[in-house]
């Protein structure tokens, strides 16, 4: 079971997860936030199960969790605008991956754009749903699954998948310690999204995979012909490359894949 004493203990923000529901098990973290009406749902609400059974990953993938060895989590926000919404899930990955970086021994990085890597293989994912009222974003469902102790996984995924445990030279990790932690940080690079503070934009770029190297990537699920050059994001959250005709393309995060690793161009 998750310490929720454990967790209040640790937390020191000011209202992101001050208001937290958890649940022994849920089909989806996301799913159920989604059928509750916005008025109930507050800035900054954190909602977690111990066990998630119909977890959900990008482009509709299962994300399969082991029961009570991970973190599988939504955090709702309700941003003032509509503008830069990318950034707030790359803000997510960025506090992330410098939790972790600071518990695991292995290279971490940002998979662009919501996975996070351990030594090459993926030990994390983000799941990001907007609701909205017209033209107005309403709320915004950031849905986390993060593999802690898990050991174990499924054939389909054994070679691709990885977990923190297994960079801890075995020594188990504490989840509520590791969910405190990972929202202490993030809580400032929020108020950084907001503000569009520039800073923010450079520390993503130095952890994304392949920034300033030449990779191959898919757009729209279509292979590119030649490598591109990865540029970093912009102040809107955008992926940009430079192509081998030195010419700039900028990409929303759900049109391009990057497939293969850096290479030493």
């Amino acid at each position: 079971m998750f310490d929720i004493a454990s967790f209040i203990r640790l937390l020191q923000t000011g209202w992101l997860g001050r208001r937290f529901w958890h649940f022994r098990k849920l089909d989806s973290t996301n799913r159920h936030l989604q059928d509750i009406p916005g008025r109930r749902l507050s800035h900054g609400l954190v909602c977690i199960a111990d066990e998630q059974t119909g977890g959900k990953g990008q482009f509709g993938r299962s994300w399969f969790s082991a029961p009570n060895e991970n973190l599988t989590f939504t955090i709702v926000l309700k941003p003032s605008s509509n503008s830069g919404l990318q950034l707030f899930s790359l803000a997510v990955m960025l506090a992330l991956c410098k939790t972790v970086r600071a518990m695991v021994h292995g290279e971490c990085n940002i998979k662009w754009p919501n996975d996070l890597q351990i030594a090459g293989k993926k030990a994390a994912g983000l799941l990001t749903e907007c609701r909205y009222n017209g033209k107005h974003l309403d709320r915004m469902f950031l849905g986390l699954g993060i593999n802690v102790n898990q050991v174990r996984f499924p054939d389909a995924i054994r070679d691709k998948a990885t977990s923190l445990v297994r960079h801890t030279n075995g020594q188990t990790v504490d989840r509520s310690l590791l969910l405190a932690v990972f929202l202490n940080r993030l809580e400032p690079y929020i108020y950084q999204v907001e503000d569009g503070d520039m800073d923010l934009i450079r520390s993503i770029n130095r952890n994304i995979q392949g920034y300033g190297r030449w990779v191959s990537i898919l757009v729209d699920g279509k292979r590119e012909e030649t490598p591109v050059k990865i540029l970093g994001i912009n102040e809107f959250g955008f992926l940009m490359v430079l192509t081998a005709n030195d010419d700039i393309k900028t990409f929303k995060h759900e049109q391009v894949r990057i497939e293969s690793p850096p290479s030493d161009s």
